[in-house]
């Protein structure tokens, strides 16, 4: 069994820009790695607007994580197991291994909210990769980070 806060964080909705364009995702962080699996994407060109929607296993993403992470019998490595497959057999999805993260940014303002997750030591990021969680999904984000070396909450 896995447990929010311990295991992942989720968000069931943010904003990304995705090779097929702009739009909804469903955000997931692990102890291994943040996996964003869009919902929809729109793109325009000149006239024309392109709306993509994106499943898993006909189901929303949102959902179909949701059961994921609701299975008793799931363990932290299964979970990331299944998220990897399902980030390589849909279009779409962007998977940052935390591995290669050198800094976290946490903002759990009142007007800022959001983990930001760099590449970088130091300096300013022009494109760090982003979530902006609830209030009430932000406290499994800075349980699982709470100990993990360049860690800024803010």
């Amino acid at each position: 069994m896995v447990v929010s806060g311990k295991d992942f964080a989720l968000v069931q909705s943010t904003v990304w820009m995705f090779p097929q364009g702009i739009g909804r995702a469903t955000a997931i962080l692990t102890r291994r790695a943040l996996y964003m699996f869009p919902q929809r994407a729109f793109y325009t060109t000149g006239t024309t607007r392109t709306k993509t929607t994106f499943t898993i296993g006909d189901r929303p993403p949102y959902v179909a994580i949701g059961e994921l992470v609701a299975n008793p019998g799931i363990t932290a490595d299964q979970l990331d197991q299944q998220l990897g497959e399902w980030a390589r057999q849909i279009e779409g999805p962007i998977v940052l291994e935390l591995a290669a993260v050198k800094r976290i940014r946490i903002f759990n303002g009142w007007l800022r909210r959001g983990v930001a997750f760099s590449e970088k030591e130091t300096g300013y990021d022009m494109r760090p990769k982003a979530v902006r969680p609830t209030k009430q999904e932000m406290p499994a984000f800075i349980e699982l980070l709470k100990d993990r070396p360049g860690v800024e909450l803010k």
